[in-house]
């Protein structure tokens, strides 16, 4: 296993210092918003190309469709980096 350099190390602290303290908080939030609104439909079509029939599945498709609502806007900034 290899070390990183000298320069790869001073360039990651230089990083966390300039970053603001907010950017790194959210940024497992932007990430984790973005994989959500990926992985939320393909959860939530088979129910709505079957319709749902019970109440608890109107209930069920009501709260992924907002899940995925609040992903897309969590995850709108993620760039992979």
């Amino acid at each position: 296993m290899s070390t990183p350099s000298r320069s790869a190390l001073a360039e990651a602290a230089t990083d966390a210092v300039t970053t603001p303290g907010s950017a790194t908080v959210l940024k497992p939030l932007e990430v984790a918003g973005f994989w959500a609104a990926v992985a939320l439909p393909f959860l939530y079509l088979p129910l709505v190309v079957a319709g749902p029939s019970s109440s608890a599945e109107q209930t069920a498709l009501v709260v992924m469709v907002l899940a995925h609502v609040v992903a897309l806007v969590l995850g709108h900034r993620h760039r992979a980096d």
